[in-house]
């Protein structure tokens, strides 16, 4: 059977979600949402979820700032549905080796309207009484960050979106991608086809995969990410703010059940190649005893502390760790990927960056110009205070 809709986006997790659920509000009605699978079954599902601002240019300052917005008026902006979005405030610590790519960090985050601090190391312990800060020599703080639910949020984006016509089609495979002279004319599924003029790509991990069927090159790696989530002793437990130390290179936050969640800031992740349809989920010993090591570095009394469970997902890694949001190729291809573990936490600005992309068109003045791909064969990559060091 063919049906006809005005956008087709294709994936079903928070990118495509708060895309469809913005596309709505501007009053495109017609719009299909692909999911091979169902919605957050992919990388977002195992997003670690963090809402921090801890970020080094303009333009994902200014994102991450209205993303953080949009959490905290979740369910007022959705109709009623909420993210699970949890205020926990943000801390990072740093040697000397980060500590000016940090300052001037924060300096751009406070002129952009973010609320971030410079506090000394012992500032951050007073915060954090669990902290061992030996060697960090400064630190900043974020009293307004936090972390969501992923599955909640996608789920709460696609309700909203569902009572204003988007149509959400779920196990639906896209088998084929067609064109209609030099433009997009048709999607094919497991379920039919789609005629349509507009596509979007906001497939993460199999972004690329999509890409191919139209021509297009998208240079997005897909490597694996590992998380583990660690039990407080008996003694230790109580709240705590989320941790990122640039010194060990892991970011820690709260976790249900008396547990912290544990993941890697290690760049070095990106040799770890994964296929996003048949990748090693699970930790082995080294992995999940590396990270405890890590965190009980920063965390001492964790050294009595336990795995009590330990996953791995999948990044979609561009050369610069920053997204692809672009249109390329065929008239009406568009682009929505490559967030390098980012995506989760930009999600709902990345959604109203996009439906204005696909509404409206774009020009170099606006933000979304810094994550063309063109970037990448200019020779112009996004680079932020600290250089290549991961998206921050």
């Amino acid at each position: 059977m063919t049906t006809t809709a005005d956008v087709v986006i294709i994936g079903g997790g928070a990118t495509g979600a708060s895309t469809a659920y913005h596309l709505a509000k501007r009053g495109v009605k017609n719009v299909v949402l692909l999911e091979k699978q169902f919605l957050a079954s992919g990388p977002t599902g195992r997003s670690s979820a963090c809402v921090r601002q801890h970020y080094s240019t303009p333009e994902t300052c200014r994102l991450v700032l209205k993303a953080l917005r949009f959490f905290e008026r979740f369910e007022e902006l959705t109709g009623g549905r909420s993210a699970g979005f949890v205020r926990s405030g943000y801390l990072l610590g740093v040697d000397d080796r980060l500590r000016k790519a940090m300052e001037a960090s924060v300096r751009l985050q406070q002129s952009q309207g973010i609320d971030s601090r410079l506090i000394t190391p012992a500032e951050a312990q007073a915060i954090e009484p669990r902290l061992a800060v030996d060697d960090i020599t400064a630190a900043c703080y974020e009293p307004e960050a936090g972390y969501a639910d992923p599955a909640q949020t996608t789920a709460g984006f696609a309700a909203a979106a569902r009572e204003m016509g988007v149509r959400i089609m779920e196990q639906t495979t896209v088998t084929g991608i067609r064109a209609d002279g030099d433009r997009i004319g048709a999607v094919d599924t497991s379920a039919g086809r789609i005629e349509t003029r507009q596509l979007l790509n906001a497939a993460g991990t199999w972004a690329h995969t999509l890409g191919r069927m139209v021509g297009v090159d998208l240079p997005i790696t897909v490597c694996r990410h590992k998380i583990a989530l660690v039990g407080w002793p008996e003694e230790a437990r109580g709240p705590h703010p989320m941790v990122y130390d640039f010194v060990t290179n892991i970011y820690t936050r709260p976790e249900t059940g008396d547990m912290i969640l544990v993941g890697p800031l290690d760049s070095e992740e990106l040799t770890d190649r994964a296929d996003p349809d048949a990748y090693r989920e699970g930790l082995n010993l080294d992995e999940k005893t590396d990270l405890l090591a890590r965190a009980a570095t920063r965390f001492p009394v964790l050294e009595r502390g336990a795995v009590m469970k330990a996953y791995a997902g999948c990044f979609d890694v561009t050369p610069d760790w920053h997204p692809i949001i672009d249109t390329t190729g065929p008239a009406g291809f568009s682009i929505a990927a490559g967030f390098s573990g980012h995506g989760f936490k930009l999600s709902p600005a990345i959604g109203e960056m996009v439906a204005a992309l696909l509404t409206d068109g774009k020009t170099p003045k606006d933000d979304v110009h810094a994550f063309r791909l063109s970037r990448f064969a200019e020779r112009k990559p996004i680079r932020g205070t600290y250089g290549d060091w991961l998206m921050c």
